[in-house]
C-alpha cells in the first residue's frame, strides 16, 4: 500500500469536488477520490474548503510591536514624527524577536505560509520563522542615513552582506537585498546593493513610487521620475520586488513590464496613509507581474492577507467604477500563486507536483453559508478566524486553529510587556511637548 508523508481527506477544491490530497517530500503528489493509502499524518477535512495559502509579498514584521501608534498620518509625518524616533529608541535583537513571533503567529493564524520582510536585526526574524514553520524572504535594510543599526551607506551594505551570507541554503528562508526606496538611497547605494544582489544570485526588494510626494522629490534631486530614475541606474530587472507603484506613468508602467519586474500591491497600507491607489488594474491588462503585501502592522494595522485580497478586489471595481476591474479569481491568485512564483517558489496552487503550501477553512458559519460559490464567497466574505489548518512544505502548522509550532500564549504576554514600555515612553514625549 502506497504511504504519504500527510493525507488530507474529503476536502472541498474549487473545480474538483471533495477530494483526498496526497502530500510526500514537501509536494502535492496525488489528488483523487478516496485515496487508500498509508500515511504519517491524516487529516480529516470533513468537507473544509482547500484553498493555496498566501504569500505576504511586502511586510516589516517586527513593526507588529507598533500597531495603533500614530494614525491618521499621512505617509511622511508617520515615518518622520512617529515611527522612526520609536524604532531610534526600541529597536534591538529582543524588540526585533518579540514583534516577529507576534507578527508570524498573526500570519499563520490567518493562512500565510511566505512572507517577504525588510528590518534590521533580520536574523532574529528568521529564527522565528523557522522554528515556525514559515517560509521567509528575508532583508537587512539599507540606508543613506545612520540609525542604531549602522552609520555609513557602506556599513549598511557591509551588514546586508553579512546577513545574506549567513542565510544561504536554507530550506525555509531565503536572503534578499533590500534598499529602502529611492528617496533613501542615492544611485550609488542602489548601485552597490544592485551590484551585491547579482553577486549573491538574490532578489532585490524595494519600496517605490509609493506617494506623489515621493514622485516630486525624485523629481526635483534627480530629474525623473522614480521608475525612470531606477532604470537610469541599471537597477531594475526580473529579480526586483517593487512594494507600492501607486504613482506610475504608462511609458513607467511598460518599463516595468519589459523588464519583469514584480509589483507588490499594498492596497490598506495605501488607504490609510492616503498614499493613493495604485493602478492595479493596467497592471493586470499590460501582464505586469502583479503579487500581494500588507506593509507592516504599524500602518496597516494587521497582516491579515484574506482581508487584503478582498479589500484589494472591491477597492479597483469601486475605483474604476467597474464590476470586473478585478475578480475574484485574479484576486486569489494575485494573493497566493502569483507571490510564490515572484521568487521562484512552485507553489501557490492545489495541484500535483506544487508545493504543499495549502488551508483549510471552515465554512460552516453563517456569512460563509449557502456555499455557491467558494472561490467568490472566501473573497468576499471569508475573515481569517474562518482559517482552521494551515500547512507549510507539507507540515501542519496549525490545525483546528490551534497552532502547533509557536507557544501563543507567551507571545502574547511577551508583546503587551513591550507595550507597556512603548506606552510609557510615548506619555513621557507627550509631557514634554
Amino acid at each position: 500500500m502506497e504511504r504519504f508523508d500527510l493525507l488530507v481527506k474529503s476536502a472541498l477544491v474549487p473545480e474538483r469536488g471533495t477530494v483526498d490530497i496526497a502530500i510526500r517530500d514537501t509536494k502535492i503528489v496525488k489528488i483523487a477520490s478516496g485515496i487508500e493509502a498509508e500515511a504519517d499524518y491524516i487529516i480529516r477535512a470533513d468537507g473544509k474548503l482547500a484553498l493555496p495559502s498566501f504569500a505576504n509579498m511586502h511586510t516589516h514584521v517586527p513593526m507588529s510591536l507598533l500597531r495603533g501608534i500614530g494614525a491618521d498620518l499621512p505617509l511622511m509625518d508617520w515615518l518622520q514624527k512617529v515611527i522612526w524616533p520609536l524604532e531610534g529608541e526600541f529597536v534591538s535583537p529582543e524588540f526585533v524577536r518579540a514583534g516577529a513571533q507576534l507578527g508570524i503567529l498573526e500570519m499563520i493564524k490567518s493562512g500565510t505560509t511566505l512572507f517577504m520582510d525588510m528590518y534590521f536585526f533580520e536574523e532574529e526574524v528568521g529564527e522565528v520563522a523557522r522554528e515556525a514553520g514559515i517560509r521567509a524572504g528575508l532583508g537587512f535594510g539599507i540606508l543613506d542615513f545612520p540609525t542604531k543599526v549602522a552609520k555609513t551607506p557602506e556599513e549598511y551594505i557591509k551588514r546586508a552582506r553579512e546577513f545574506a551570507q549567513s542565510f544561504r541554503g536554507d530550506e525555509l528562508l531565503f536572503p534578499v537585498i533590500c534598499p529602502h526606496a529611492p528617496y533613501t538611497c542615492s544611485p550609488d547605494t542602489l548601485r552597490k546593493a544592485k551590484e551585491l544582489a547579482e553577486e549573491l544570485d538574490l532578489y532585490l526588494h524595494i519600496h517605490v513610487a509609493e506617494t506623489r510626494g515621493e514622485v516630486e522629490r525624485i523629481k526635483e534631486e534627480y530629474g525623473n521620475t522614480p521608475v525612470r530614475h531606477l532604470e537610469s541606474v541599471g537597477f531594475l530587472s526580473e529579480k526586483v520586488l517593487c512594494a507600492h507603484m501607486v504613482w506610475l506613468e504608462e511609458e513607467e508602467m511598460e518599463i516595468v513590464k519589459e523588464r519583469g519586474v514584480k509589483v507588490a500591491h499594498c492596497p490598506e497600507s495605501n488607504l490609510k496613509l492616503a498614499s493613493g491607489i495604485a493602478p492595479v488594474p493596467e497592471y493586470v491588462r499590460r501582464g505586469v507581474h502583479l503579487c500581494l503585501g500588507t506593509d507592516g502592522s504599524a500602518s496597516n494595522d494587521n497582516l491579515d492577507m484574506l482581508e487584503e485580497l478582498s479589500t484589494m478586489a472591491k477597492l479597483h471595481k469601486g475605483a474604476n467604477l467597474d464590476a470586473k476591474a478585478m475578480d475574484a479569481k485574479t484576486a486569489l491568485k494575485i494573493a497566493t500563486e502569483n507571490g510564490f512564483s515572484a521568487v521562484g517558489i512552485k507553489a501557490g496552487r492545489i495541484e500535483e507536483g506544487y508545493e504543499a503550501d495549502l488551508i483549510l477553512i471552515d465554512t460552516d458559519s453563517p456569512h460563509l453559508q449557502p456555499l455557491y460559490d467558494p472561490v467568490a464567497q472566501v473573497v468576499y466574505s471569508a475573515s481569517s478566524s474562518d482559517v482552521d489548518t494551515v500547512v507549510c512544505r507539507g507540515k501542519v502548522l496549525m490545525e483546528k486553529r490551534e497552532v502547533k509550532t509557536l507557544d501563543e500564549e507567551r507571545i502574547l504576554h511577551e508583546a503587551k510587556r513591550w507595550g507597556e514600555k512603548i506606552r510609557s515612553f510615548l506619555d513621557r514625549l507627550s509631557s514634554q511637548t
